[in-house]
């Protein structure tokens, strides 16, 4: 009975972020140490796999702020609120540990319209839990937090002090008995859901996310912010996508370092023996591992991504054909790899798919 309760207080007070391997890029061979590099304790190992310290971990959240697949998240999320303290900073306002945590999904729940974001910190300088590294981290967030926010016609309203105390009194609304029954309450609440109404709609993405074969969560998020703005299929969003150039030779290099899966392999089964790479473009985080791995360096990701494209079906980034044999060469016949392969079941229209992955290898 004490072991048990002892476990459940740890857990309680357990700030390492949570890890998705599924997600990481240095599990599936990339080499990545984007969260090690970040740690300012080193508290992160990086092999094939990512252990995080208990112990040595303070919960600042820069390595998950670091990660370019989104495989680390804070275990837990800031609450709406316009007013967030960082925990070395005294006062009565909603506190993170730090504020390295938020992410720009946070950021974009917390923006209403003509109400500022205050943050308040400590001096991260001299901080045994962050360190210097937090300020750039939060203006980075803070960067992607208002590119979601133009897509709704809104600005976020930012002001980050350095305080050792900070408190900001919840806002309270004062309504006469005459306003009130004029409608007045049906009034404050309609303009409560306006400036809540993409929060809610963010909220809503985490009991569902299960739906996206999953996908991280802060990306799920931030498509969903976008999705809320209700944008046009040619607006430009805050996406990115790969283009693959000439000179492609169809290795399975890119698809193996896809930490969602978005790229895959497709072999023709009939006697032209074509392949083709195929992209699943809402699968695409922009991780950039596709660039990193490609041995020929002709993947680039690109930034002029539209709503459409992102939400349309999967394409063809780049079509090779099977030469044609040299005069008086012998031709080997098609026919056995096309059984083979409509044998295993992997063909959809006469095709045969080899969508390799790290499980896989």
């Amino acid at each position: 009975m004490f072991r048990d309760l002892m476990n459940w207080a740890f857990k309680q007070a357990d700030v390492t972020p949570t890890f998705a391997a599924q997600h990481c890029l240095a599990v599936r061979g990339s080499g990545c140490r984007a969260c090690a590099d970040a740690c300012p304790h080193e508290a992160i190992t990086v092999t094939r796999s990512v252990k995080i310290e208990p112990v040595d971990c303070t919960g600042c959240g820069l390595c998950v702020a670091a990660c370019p697949s989104f495989a680390l998240a804070p275990r837990d999320r800031v609450v709406t609120d316009q007013a967030v303290r960082c925990s070395q900073v005294q006062g009565e306002t909603t506190s993170v540990v730090c504020l390295a945590r938020l992410q720009a999904s946070d950021l974009v729940r917390m923006a209403a319209p003509g109400r500022p974001l205050r943050l308040a910190r400590s001096d991260c300088a001299n901080c045994d839990i962050g360190g210097p590294a937090v300020p750039a981290a939060v203006d980075h967030a803070a960067a992607e937090a208002r590119e979601l926010l133009a897509l709704h016609g809104r600005t976020l309203e930012l002001e980050v002090l350095e305080v050792e105390h900070f408190d900001v009194p919840r806002d309270r609304v004062e309504i006469s008995r005459r306003d009130l029954l004029r409608g007045g309450w049906k009034e404050i609440r309609r303009s409560g859901s306006v400036l809540l109404a993409p929060l809610e709609g963010l909220a809503e993405t985490e009991e569902d996310a299960g739906d996206r074969r999953a996908l991280p969560a802060e990306h799920l998020r931030r498509v969903r912010a976008i999705e809320l703005a209700e944008p046009r299929p040619d607006t430009i969003v805050p996406l990115s996508l790969p283009e693959v150039l000439d000179g492609c030779i169809l290795c399975p290099a890119c698809t193996r370092a896809c930490p969602t899966h978005a790229l895959r392999r497709v072999f023709d089964g009939d006697a032209a023996g074509g392949a083709r790479l195929e992209l699943e473009n809402d699968r695409c985080v922009g991780c950039d591992a596709c660039v990193d791995a490609c041995p020929v360096d002709v993947v680039r990701m690109r930034d002029d991504v539209s709503w459409g494209e992102f939400t349309g079906p999967p394409r063809i980034v780049y079509r090779a054909e099977r030469p044609a044999a040299p005069l008086g060469a012998v031709v080997r016949s098609s026919e056995p790899a096309a059984a083979a392969g409509a044998a295993a079941g992997g063909a959809r229209e006469g095709e045969a798919t080899d969508d390799e992955d790290a499980d896989a290898s």
